[in-house]
């Protein structure tokens, strides 16, 4: 009864948090600055500068849709039509985007649903199987038909969120977002025709990208066992810096990469 009650706690939360934290906007701290509710280029600009602690000595990339600079890994979503910091995708079931700062709610809401589904159709496949027989008596108080039903839904569901949330885990574990793994495939594919090795310049081994997602580890502020409860934790960083491992390069997005 504790794991069942835990287990919805875990689906219900995360999903509320997917929906009503912000993924991150590009306006930040700067859209707060002396009472407005807009920030102009230069604002923008000047907290892009603070947070880099250095100096651009070029022009930043600029939305051509937002007119504010993009910082690093941050694209246009065309349904929100604003840029999204470390955008992922948009999706309609949380009518929201998938960001630096929300992200972790997204993943965990498809672990916590894949869990429930493994588990009732683990615990339901004994009366599944005694469908099979006719002759033998019926013990349980739910009709046999929605014995059934339930348990092809919850398998169809199980599977389909539950790739969902491997995709979203291995791209957690390799520090890419949906959108840049389709980019860093066509980089891969460019490198190997010249016979380089791409990589990811984002990414410092699973261990530490999964702790800088989860807000753990030597660089978070949080313990471990945080990782998997559904509690309202922020990510590392603003999402306008990230550290590089120094090891490769990403693909450069352009105004193009509207999605």
């Amino acid at each position: 009864m504790i794991w069942s009650l835990y287990i919805v706690w875990g689906i219900l939360a995360n999903y509320y948090f997917a929906i009503t934290t912000p993924p991150g906007s590009v306006l930040g701290k700067a859209s707060l600055r002396g009472g407005r509710d807009d920030a102009s280029f230069q604002d923008v600009l000047l907290e892009m500068e603070s947070e880099s602690l250095d100096t651009f000595t070029e022009q930043p990339p600029i939305c051509k849709h937002c007119n504010l600079p993009k910082p690093e890994r941050t694209h246009h979503c065309s349904v929100c039509k604003r840029c999204v910091l470390k955008y992922d995708h948009h999706c309609p079931w949380i009518h929201n985007c998938v960001g630096h700062f929300n992200h972790r709610y997204f993943v965990l809401f498809m672990t916590y649903l894949f869990i429930a589904c493994l588990y009732y159709v683990s615990m339901g496949v004994g009366p599944f199987m005694l469908l099979a027989d006719e002759e033998a008596p019926w013990p349980y108080w739910l009709d046999k038909s929605l014995v059934a039903f339930s348990m092809v839904v919850a398998t169809v569901i199980g599977i389909a969120v539950g790739g969902m949330a491997g995709w979203h885990w291995y791209l957690t574990a390799t520090a890419q977002t949906t959108l840049e793994q389709y980019n860093n495939n066509y980089m891969k594919s460019v490198c190997d025709s010249k016979g380089d090795t791409f990589h990811n310049m984002y990414d410092f081994g699973a261990a530490r990208n999964l702790q800088d997602f989860f807000n753990i580890g030597p660089r978070g502020r949080y313990p471990w066992f945080t990782a998997l409860l559904p509690l309202r934790i922020p990510p590392v960083g603003t999402g306008k810096k990230f550290d590089k491992s120094g090891r490769g390069f990403v693909l450069a997005c352009n105004d193009d990469d509207i999605v």
